[in-house]
């Protein structure tokens, strides 16, 4: 069989954006043997090929029968284009972007009550990302009326899956779970998603290369995370200009942390709330920008202390002056959860998390007298005192060896605070503490990734590609260093290389879903095929 033949590259290429060159070619011709073999006479599903059974040469004259099958047939067309797709995924991945989409929200909703917020997640895989969005949004108190989320995906059966909402632990990661406490109920097989986030999404299936078609009015958010590093050049400016066709003026777009220069080649500007991979128009005017409204810059003199209930939108806001400006901010429900989220497991939560108000507006749950998101502390002013509890955090005695498990949990403490200073925006002092794990234990993979992100977040490519080279030589297989640098590479012009560490990449998430396919979430191994998603 030729494995390079032109035709089913440029099929995937065209019905998908996915470019086959970060694939590989070994990897397009499996999937082609395995649906020629399952679409063979007397091969039923298929189930053979699919349990690894190997496969028989494929001769050129039955590539010619399928090529002409699958032009005459949607539902073989649909069958291939599945098994290029690999749900991947976890609830509250890239947790800041969550947490800036509840606080801009809140602040588009302040600003005009009577406004449905519109958010569309595509691709949307098996559903995690747009229930992430549906419940920071409810934990944010504003009301399931006041939001409607698209959820968009090519794969049939990822719809299906998420439309099911029953998940396994493969979903959920990370040491801050408080969210699936709220949201979740146990099940024997996993946890079951409660009707309540399940009826603010709707979920249709459809290729994000034909956006245009969707009705309705543009975007107020869209995540469009952790896809376009898998499509060719053309494929990736293509969607990125479909995306801001369908964003509201004012709208802001999430990408994935490797996807930055893709969407900045396209001329959109920086949000500017760190780590978040969020960018806007570049026509929007300057004081619409989330900066300019203290999100991501706390204490740039529009975050205020204390807060009040709106009334009208049952919302907390700043109270300034008798008649001065009111800033809009979170209540303390927020400030709790986002501690949660954003800080991890080892830094205490300075209020426990609120319970909603029954009865209050239907705008939103009330949070009155509750202090605001904004009554954080200003990460700038206690950089030091971060800096040096990250570099003092697990000093004093040695661990036993034998508690391994505790030995790692102090290793990680320094690295918690850097994120914890990163995700605040001191950048700096992110990058102390950072320099401080890796003195107290020795270098990491995580420590020097993230120092290429914070590298990253400065504009500075030599040194973030020179950090996640680091991180790729103590951990070959981090699939997060290897499609930055891949992006890095490519933004350089090194695109034989880029496709390289592609490959790499697919590589990883393959060994990772292979090691996750006792853990499902339908009762159903996960395949082995397709790109790393969401």
């Amino acid at each position: 069989m030729n494995v390079f033949d032109p035709r089913f590259h440029a099929w995937l290429s065209r019905e998908t954006g996915i470019d086959p060159a970060s694939l590989g070619n070994d990897f397009v011709a499996r999937a082609l043997g395995e649906r020629i073999a399952a679409t063979q006479p007397g091969a039923g599903d298929g189930a053979a090929a699919q349990a690894g059974h190997p496969q028989q040469p494929i001769t050129d004259e039955a590539l010619d029968a399928y090529w002409r099958r699958l032009n005459a047939s949607t539902d073989e067309r649909r069958a291939l284009i599945e098994l290029f797709v690999v749900p991947e995924t976890w609830f509250f991945r890239e947790c800041e972007a969550f947490g800036a989409l509840a606080r801009l929200g809140a602040q588009r909703l302040f600003a005009q009550p009577a406004r449905v917020l519109r958010i569309l997640s595509a691709p949307c895989s098996t559903g995690e990302e747009p229930y992430s969005a549906a419940m920071a949004l409810l934990d944010a108190g504003i009301d399931a009326a006041r939001f409607e989320i698209d959820a968009l995906d090519i794969s049939a059966r990822a719809i299906a899956h998420a439309e099911r909402a029953r998940y396994g632990r493969n979903s959920f990661r990370g040491h801050a779970l408080g969210f699936r406490d709220r949201h979740f109920k146990a099940a024997a097989d996993g946890w079951v998603l409660d009707e309540r986030v399940r009826a603010c999404v709707r979920f249709r299936q459809a290729n994000l290369l034909d956006l245009p078609g969707c009705a309705g009015e543009p975007y107020d958010f869209v995540f469009c995370r952790n896809v376009l590093i898998y499509f060719d050049r053309g494929a990736q400016d293509r969607v990125v200009r479909i995306v801001e066709e369908r964003l509201d003026e004012r709208g802001i777009l999430f990408v994935g942390p490797a996807e930055t220069g893709v969407v900045m080649r396209q001329g959109l500007a920086s949000a500017q709330i760190p780590l978040a991979f969020a960018f806007r128009k570049p026509a929007a005017d300057a004081s619409t920008r989330p900066g300019a409204s203290g999100v991501g810059a706390q204490g740039a003199g529009g975050a205020r202390r204390g807060a009040a209930a709106t009334g009208s939108a049952g919302i907390a806001g700043s109270a300034g002056a008798a008649g001065g400006d009111r800033t809009p901010t979170l209540g303390g429900t927020l400030r709790a959860i986002a501690q949660e989220w954003l800080f991890d497991a080892g830094w205490p939560t300075p209020e426990p998390i609120a319970r909603a108000i029954d009865g209050g507006p239907p705008a939103f749950e009330s949070f009155a007298a509750r202090p605001a998101f904004d009554t954080l502390p200003d990460a700038s002013a206690d950089a030091g005192r971060l800096a040096s509890a990250a570099a003092t955090r697990n000093a004093g005695a040695a661990p036993r060896a034998t508690d391994a498990s505790h030995a790692g949990a102090l290793a990680e403490a320094p690295l918690d605070a850097a994120r914890r200073l990163a995700d605040a925006g001191a950048l700096d002092a992110a990058q102390q503490a950072v320099h401080a794990s890796i003195e107290q234990s020795g270098p990491s993979a995580g420590a020097f990734y993230l120092l290429g992100l914070i590298a990253d977040a400065r504009g500075r490519g030599d040194e973030a590609t020179d950090c996640y080279r680091k991180t790729l030589y103590l951990d070959p297989s981090h699939y997060e260093a290897l499609t930055h640098l891949a992006t890095l590479l490519d933004i350089a012009g090194d695109r034989d290389s880029a496709q390289w560490l592609m490959q790499r990449a697919r590589r990883a998430a393959q060994y990772e879903s292979a090691a996750s396919v006792t853990d499902t979430d339908d009762g159903e191994p996960r395949g082995t095929h397709g790109t790393r998603r969401r």
